[in-house]
């Protein structure tokens, strides 16, 4: 009887742990998504973001970093840098 209580317990911990997995792979998911349309949005963010990341590796790792830049900035990158417009696609109308 003890048993079949605590197969049933431990039945119940486990549903209960991938529920919890489910919803935490979920959230992720939305902010993922929020993320991906903030950088359709402004394309500058996702350089921002590229530049915040080898900062981070070669601050984490204490090491040097290459990386092959471009020779000359894209034109919607500095458009919405310099004046703060969006570069995304106008929608497509039907």
């Amino acid at each position: 009887m003890q048993r079949a209580i605590a197969r049933e317990a431990e039945a119940i911990r486990e549903k209960r742990a991938r529920i919890i997995k489910a919803e935490g792979e979920f959230e992720a998911a939305e902010k993922l998504s929020q993320a991906a349309r903030f950088i359709a949005a402004f394309p500058a963010a996702l350089e921002l973001r590229r530049l915040q990341t080898l900062a981070e590796i070669g601050a984490e790792h204490n090491s040097t970093i290459v990386v092959a830049m471009p020779t000359a900035p894209d034109p919607l990158t500095v458009a919405a840098l310099t004046h703060g417009v969006s570069t995304a696609p106008a929608p497509l109308s039907v």
